[in-house]
């Protein structure tokens, strides 16, 4: 009745407020991991509901997200083809990679597991360093790398690329 979905409309509105967990990524997840309590478990001990729907509800809003900004991110490589910054043909490396880099992600994220913050900031310069690399390879412009995270300054629209010299 009204109750459950008063309740349906708190947890929407919780979920929204809290939407950035859905982008923070690794970090948040070994945050959670360690308090021992989920952004799920939490939700729903705060307002009386089942952990597993608040789950799903949080999977699907992430999965939502990620759909849009992997959308945003083709279409301004699109733009990046059509304004001769990019061929067709490095687009295409770049969305390629983007979905290798997203396949492994959760491998990454178990690899990760027990890692003391040094090993962790070793491991992401190494695959930023290899990344960087397979970008020189493909003379893919530096400015279209680390897809989606703050190192693609010039794909979000907001200004020219940042110096990618200066990115770590």
């Amino acid at each position: 009745g009204v109750i459950y979905m008063n309740k349906k409309k708190m947890l929407a509105a919780a979920i929204a407020s809290l939407g950035i967990a859905s982008v923070v990524g690794v970090g948040t997840v070994a945050a959670q991991e360690a308090s021992g309590t989920s952004l799920a478990e939490k939700i729903a001990t705060q307002f009386n509901l089942n952990k597993d729907e608040v789950q799903k509800v949080i999977d699907g809003d992430h999965a939502e997200r990620h759909a849009e900004m992997q959308k945003r991110v083709e279409e301004r490589l699109q733009e990046a083809v059509d304004a001769g910054k990019l061929t067709a043909e490095q687009k295409d490396k770049i969305v390629a990679k983007m979905k290798e880099l997203e396949s492994n992600r959760e491998a990454k994220r178990e690899e990760m597991q027990g890692k003391s913050q040094e090993e962790r900031r070793a491991a992401m310069k190494t695959e930023r360093d290899e990344l960087k690399k397979w970008a020189e390879e493909n003379t893919i412009p530096t400015e279209y790398l680390m897809f989606g995270g703050r190192g693609m300054g010039g794909m979000r629209g907001d200004g020219p690329p940042p110096d990618a010299s200066t990115e770590n």
